[in-house]
Parts: structure tokens; C-alpha cells; sequence
């Protein structure tokens, strides 16, 4: 018989991590997304006044629009490999690390394949706001992509 567990009888068990400590913990990484990414960051993009000069340069200068759209790409690459990546490998970021909750699959073993597929909706802000609505709605602890993933982020304990 374990006395530890005797005493604290909730101590290791995992429970779904709460609202508050995930939206916390992605703007966390949001954060640390930035400043990995801040040497990418255009120069020429200060320069424009309103939507309608920035259209007009690249309209005119074709170069300069294709430097804009590898630029988008690219973050949008390094973006998804920052979650996926690091929930693959140590199943949290640095935002789940720093507010202790991970990522576990429902299935025996965390997949690769998992984490891209639950991350997929954080490339877009639309997509990612009705992946939150499906949780908040549903009155589940998982997001639609988390559903479809078969992962659920759970709190650590110890």
C-alpha cells in the first residue's frame, strides 16, 4: 500500500488543465514566437501609412511582394514547428512548461502527427477562435483540433 498516495490521493492524477492556464500559456509562447522570429521582421513594412500604399508597392514592385509572401510562409512554418516540435519531443512549450501543463495523447504514445494536426488551427486567428468556441461550448476540456488529435493538455503535478 503506498502511503503517498493515501495521502494525497489526487497528487498524481492528471487532471484537464483550466482555461486560464492554457490561454496564459499561449501568450507565452506568442511571446517567445516573437522574439525567435523578430530577426524576420521586414523593415519595409514600417514604412506604409495605410492599407492602400501597401497594396500599391506591391502591385508595382512584384519582387518586393513575393519577399513579403516567402516572409508569411516562412513564419507561418517556424510557427507550427515551435508547437509541434516541442510538444513532440518534451510534450509542452515553453508557455506549458512555465505554467506546468502538457500535452498527453490518448492514445499509448504521443505521436508527431498529433501535435501538427492540434496545432494547425493556431495559423490562423479564425480558426483558432472556433476551435476555442468548440470547447468553451461543448463544455469540454478539448479543443475541436485536440478532438480530432486525440490529445487533451492536462495539468503536472510534482
Amino acid at each position: 500500500m503506498d502511503i503517498k498516495r493515501l495521502l494525497h490521493p489526487g497528487k498524481d492524477k492528471e487532471v484537464p488543465a483550466p482555461l486560464w492556464r492554457r490561454i496564459l500559456a499561449y501568450l507565452i509562447d506568442l511571446l517567445a514566437l516573437a522574439f525567435i522570429l523578430l530577426p524576420l521582421q521586414p523593415t519595409f513594412a514600417l514604412e506604409f501609412q495605410s492599407f492602400t500604399s501597401f497594396f500599391t508597392v506591391f502591385t508595382t514592385q512584384p519582387t518586393l511582394g513575393w519577399q513579403f509572401l516567402l516572409l508569411v510562409a516562412t513564419t507561418l512554418i517556424l510557427s507550427l514547428a515551435y508547437w509541434s516540435i516541442l510538444e513532440y519531443r518534451y510534450h509542452q512549450t515553453l508557455g506549458k512548461y512555465l505554467l506546468q501543463v502538457c500535452v498527453q495523447s490518448e492514445e499509448k504514445h504521443l505521436h508527431y502527427g498529433q501535435c501538427l494536426l492540434r496545432n494547425l488551427a493556431k495559423l490562423s486567428s479564425v480558426l483558432l477562435l472556433l476551435d476555442v468556441l468548440y470547447m468553451v461550448f461543448k463544455h469540454t476540456s478539448q479543443r475541436y483540433s485536440e478532438t480530432l488529435a486525440k490529445t487533451h493538455v492536462v495539468t503536472r503535478h510534482g
